[in-house]
């Protein structure tokens, strides 16, 4: 009797189930790199309330059933202003669906109004003066611009520090909108 097949055998099977446990644990780490396995629990938004300069307030409860887009940005900062074009530009993209955007500016001295800064960038959407308990509702803030999407059913579904590009929340906005 010859052993040898069967140590062959034995060899190729070990290798072949070492190589499979290799690779089942490259595809659990690159599945976790890249958040295929992660599962998110959208948080409810904050039952804000802000006013304009006139007076004239808004709730969250006025934007049931859109999609919304919530910024908290100052006027007098470079990525908050290329971040308040790049909101204006993705209004006017979606101006016929259920979007909506808000601009929350931080109070600056010696700048212009929030609705002369409006008038001024041509804003095709309101802004409102930041107010202390709606930052810290939202969960306060780290940087400027921040930004919250807040989908159909008023629960934030991501947050983003600094500039965000228009392809990240049009992505976001898609997935709302076929909800």
């Amino acid at each position: 009797m010859n052993m040898r097949p069967n140590a062959w055998t034995s060899r190729l099977l070990l290798s072949l189930a070492i190589g499979l446990a290799i690779l089942l644990v490259v595809m659990l780490l690159l599945g976790r790199a890249f958040g295929e396995n992660e599962v998110r629990v959208a948080k409810p938004a904050p039952p804000f309330a802000l006013k304009d300069a006139r007076g004239r307030a808004i709730k969250l409860a006025d934007f049931k059933d859109k999609a919304l887009i919530v910024c908290f940005f100052a006027t007098r900062d470079n990525p908050s202003q290329k971040q308040v074009v790049i909101l204006n530009d993705l209004l006017k993209k979606y101006s016929e669906t259920n979007v909506a955007v808000l601009g929350v500016a931080l109070s600056q001295t010696s700048y212009p109004s929030t609705e002369d800064y409006a008038a001024q960038q041509h804003l095709h959407y309101p802004l409102y003066a930041a107010d202390y308990n709606v930052i810290v509702a939202f969960g306060g803030l780290t940087a400027i611009p921040t930004t919250f999407v807040i989908d159909k059913n008023q629960n934030i579904i991501q947050k983003y520090v600094g500039i965000t590009e228009t392809n990240v929340l049009e992505a976001d906005l898609k997935a709302i909108l076929k909800q």
